[in-house]
């Protein structure tokens, strides 16, 4: 090859570094001018935490004041079941359960609670974090005397689930949200 031959090649090499130099200064500029001009943003995600808490005063052999306080951090619906056995010292279960009206008497509370067909009383509102349903039962109490060896026990269950959405009360418990009111079937 001849001198001649090399020089368009040469032009041409000299040209494509050029050019390459050229976007390189370009690109790195761009992406430094990007990066100085960008604040750090910090996402702190807390996950919801549901449970709760049966409140309840136990005096004299009977059981009051009886609610649930929501113990999580969103708010929640929540619900009570109440088991009610003879129990000896040894903890065993008499077959016979008491039954409400002869052997033990039950006040509702003040509102708020609508028991179910599934035997569950719901709190019809959302429960806010670290706040109380309204009074459950007001009391509860033998009337009759216990069968020898035996004594009234008295327990009540409680459940929580979030509030938000709806449709989670709606498919764990098989409930009816409307609105924000929960209304059991």
């Amino acid at each position: 090859m001849t001198a001649k031959h090399l020089r368009p090649r040469k032009k041409s090499l000299i040209i494509i570094l050029a050019v390459a130099l050229i976007l390189a200064f370009a690109i790195t500029g761009t992406a430094a001018y990007i990066v100085s001009i960008s604040d750090s943003r910090e996402n702190v995600f807390t996950p919801a935490k549901v449970s709760c808490l049966v409140e309840e005063t136990f005096q004299n052999g009977v059981k009051s004041n009886v609610a649930v306080k929501n113990t999580g951090n969103v708010d929640a619906f929540v619900r009570a079941y109440m088991i009610v056995n003879w129990v000896s010292e040894d903890g065993k279960i008499l077959s016979d359960a008491p039954i409400e009206g002869t052997d033990f008497s039950v006040v509702l509370g003040n509102g708020g609670w609508i028991k179910g067909s599934d035997g569950f009383y719901y709190y019809t509102k959302p429960v806010a974090p670290n706040t109380s349903t309204q009074k459950l039962f007001s009391a509860i109490s033998p009337v009759t005397e216990a069968p020898e060896g035996y004594s009234l026990s008295v327990q009540i269950l409680a459940s929580a689930v979030q509030s938000d959405p709806e449709s989670a009360a709606e498919e764990i418990w098989g409930v009816n949200v409307s609105g924000t009111e929960l209304i059991p079937y």
